[in-house]
């Protein structure tokens, strides 16, 4: 089974009055982080990241090294919301994907490990599940992984709904909830409080060591139209 990850960087940061996408994040950016974390993880197959606000000054800091496995799409739509960028995302990974999880760039705190776990609980659940929701401390959290089965009732959502929330309710009974204990899968950077707060996180080592991108050959994905890569 193949796994692909969609990661959301669309968002103008309202709250947090600035470009929270390019805020630095130890030797990188917020955003590199949080894309570096999938490229890294063992489990997954395929990134594809979602721009939208200053998508070009977005795509720069992610261009600033070499990511090989990194697609980029841009959600022309991305003012309609999150549900836009997560449709974007969804219909820009492979034909083949099993499965996909889906994250937020304001989550640097996520690791490649933490994509493995949800994967892997994934696969050993019997009955067999359509979603899995990390928690912490009761609280769902990302990556969110989806069956690639539901990948049509995702792009059949309504945008004046409550977006992947209405997939979830209505799947209620295939979800499996997964207490991993990992802060970084809840904690968001909304406003310059929750970013202070987390480098602080982040410089006692609680979200663990920096992620290390390891090479990984580039799979031969068609490229479908408004996406584009390394």
């Amino acid at each position: 089974m193949t796994c692909g990850a969609v990661i959301l960087a669309a968002g103008e940061s309202r709250r947090m009055g600035r470009l929270k996408q390019v805020l630095p994040w130890g030797d990188r950016t917020v955003v590199e982080a949080a894309v570096d974390a999938a490229l890294a993880a063992a489990d997954i197959d395929e990134v594809v990241v979602v721009l939208g606000h200053e998508a070009e000054v977005v795509r720069a800091a992610l261009m600033s090294r070499p990511r090989p496995g990194m697609r980029i799409v841009v959600n022309a739509d991305y003012r309609l919301g999150m549900l836009s960028s997560v449709k974007s995302g969804v219909r820009a990974l492979a034909a083949e994907t099993g499965a996909f999880l889906v994250a937020p760039a304001d989550q640097p705190g996520i690791r490649p490990d933490d994509y493995g776990l949800v994967v892997q609980a994934y696969r050993r659940a019997r009955p067999r599940v359509d979603i899995v929701v990390p928690t912490y401390g009761g609280r769902g959290g990302h990556p969110t992984l989806f069956a690639g089965a539901l990948r049509q009732e995702v792009l059949d959502l309504p945008d004046n709904g409550q977006g992947l929330r209405d997939l979830i309710v209505r799947r209620e009974g295939r979800i499996l909830r997964v207490e991993l204990g990992r802060p970084g899968m809840v904690e968001d950077l909304d406003t310059p409080e929750d970013y202070e707060q987390a480098l602080e996180t982040m410089r006692r080592g609680d979200y663990g060591s920096p992620t290390v991108v390891p090479p990984r050959p580039v799979r031969n994905f068609f490229m479908r139209k408004g996406t584009s890569s390394q």
